[in-house]
Parts: structure tokens; C-alpha cells; sequence
């Protein structure tokens, strides 16, 4: 099934009853580019809760590397960048994200509906040598199986530039193709590479509490972070079903969060 078909059908779903959505006009660019930036949609209270649930999760993830004796746990690189799945049963902060108006009406105007959360965690780039994320589409990283599109959340946590490697994107006017390619393994970095071309993306400069929706099929990257301060993000993903393997089985997460248009509370 092609891509921009499938999230141009699933887009034009009807929405739930509102008169005061604020994202409606964005689902066209979403569309056309494979991406849109909603400017500072978190409060102030939240995106400070989000910050200490991010700190949080490094502290265990570093204590977890510390107790096996390693720098390296999958795509984590000690004092260079880390991949922290976050639990987010266990936070207000993140339930009240991800179960919230603001999450419900950004993934309902490209999604359509019905919506799952299948995967989210929070990145963390160090000072000074927080290295690059390669190009990749984040439906390379479901390896081949079969999937519908869909949408990732990208939230600033920090304020996002160039120099503390910020998110790159490929529009898709100028990607080499609208399908998920199969992506190449980088065995020193772990990363799976998905583009190899000379187009170096559009950087994504925003302020904290900035949330980027990106499309499963759009290749973007990252840059390093030399900065003198972490730089972190929390993303989300959410897809119309649930994920599943080749056998039936659940490939991570299919928390409900909209049934219908109405929003799922929290179990």
C-alpha cells in the first residue's frame, strides 16, 4: 500500500466534535512534506515534569549499564547519547501527555480515529560529544513486517539548534522514494541507515516544548551535539492498529489511546 495514500485517507477520517481544534490546517503540510512542527504546544508545567522524567530514566539506564559492565546497551553510547524507554505507567507527566487533548488532536488529525501507542522513550544527547543519529525511515526500524503508517511525536525538551544536533528531515518532494526501504546496519554505531545521498536535510530549529509529528516513511536524521548542555527529547509512536510480527504477536506496545474519535483513559 502506498504511503501518502494510506495517510491521506486516514487524515481526511472524521474528527471528534470540537470547535476549537487547533491542528487542522497542519495536516496538509504533514501530507505533502511527511512532517509539521507544532511551536511550543507544551505548558510550561508539563515540558518542566517531562525534563525530570527524562533525568530520571538516565539515572537508571546509567545504574543499568554500571551493574553489567558496559558503555554500550543497544543503541546507548555512555557520555555520547542514550535511548531511555521510559515507563510511563509509572508517570503522571507522561500519562497526562500521552492520554491529553494535545497528543489526542495532533495523532487524531493524521491518523484518523482509532490510535495506539506502540513505542516511546526519551533521547538524550551529552555535551560536547553527543554523536549523530544516521538517516533512517522509523518504519526501517519495524525490520520488514507489515505495518499501516505511522505517526512518531518528537517533543523538545531543550531548545533545539544545529550546534546541539537538532532533527534533520528529507520532505518528500526530495527523497529518492515514498516507500520503507530496506535499512543497512551500522555495526559500530548500531544504527540502521536508510539514505546515503548528499541531500543534508532541513534542520529543525525549535524551542523547548516544540512537538515535531513525522511520518513513518520520512527520512530524517540528527546531527552531534557539541554544546556545552544535554540536549533531550521525548517521542512517542502511534499507529491506527496494532503492530504485529508475522506470527499474529505483538511487536511492542498497543496502548489504546482514541477509540472511535472519544480519547481511552489510562489502565
Amino acid at each position: 500500500m502506498d504511503g501518502a495514500e494510506s495517510f491521506q485517507s486516514r487524515a481526511n477520517a472524521p474528527a471528534a466534535p470540537s470547535d476549537t481544534l487547533p491542528y487542522a490546517a497542519q495536516a496538509q503540510h504533514f501530507q505533502e512534506h511527511g512532517f509539521v512542527v507544532f511551536e511550543r504546544a507544551l505548558p510550561s508545567a508539563m515540558l518542566t515534569a517531562l525534563q525530570a522524567e527524562c533525568d530520571r530514566n538516565l539515572v537508571l539506564q546509567l545504574d543499568a549499564m554500571d551493574r553489567v559492565g558496559t558503555n554500550t546497551l543497544g543503541l546507548s553510547q555512555r557520555d555520547r547519547r542514550y535511548f531511555l524507554p521510559d515507563r510511563f505507567q509509572e508517570s503522571s507527566a507522561l500519562t497526562s501527555l500521552l492520554f491529553g487533548s494535545i497528543v489526542g488532536e495532533i495523532v487524531q488529525r493524521l491518523l484518523g480515529p482509532d490510535v495506539f501507542l506502540f513505542l516511546d522513550l526519551f533521547v538524550v544527547k551529552a555535551p560536547y560529544e553527543g554523536t549523530p543519529f544516521a538517516w533512517h525511515q522509523d518504519g526501517g526500524y519495524l525490520l520488514g513486517r507489515a505495518h499501516k503508517p505511522y505517526v512518531t511525536l518528537w517533543c523538545a525538551l531543550d531548545d533545539m539548534t544545529v550546534q546541539n544536533g537538532t532533527l534533520r528531515v528529507l520532505p518528500y518532494s526530495r527523497a529518492p522514494t515514498r516507500d520503507v526501504v530496506r535499512h543497512t546496519k551500522d555495526r559500530k554505531s548500531n544504527d540502521l541507515v536508510g539514505y546515503f545521498g548528499a541531500d543534508e536535510g532541513d534542520a529543525i530549529v525549535v524551542d523547548r516544548g516544540s512537538i515535531v509529528a513525522l511520518a513513518s516513511d520520512l527520512f530524517h536524521c540528527s546531527g552531534s551535539n557539541v554544546s556545552s548542555a544535554p540536549r533531550r527529547a521525548y517521542l512517542a509512536s502511534f499507529s491506527p492498529e496494532p503492530v504485529r510480527d508475522d506470527n499474529g504477536a505483538l511487536w511492542n506496545l498497543a496502548v489504546p489511546i482514541l477509540r472511535s474519535g472519544q480519547p481511552v483513559a489510562p489502565s
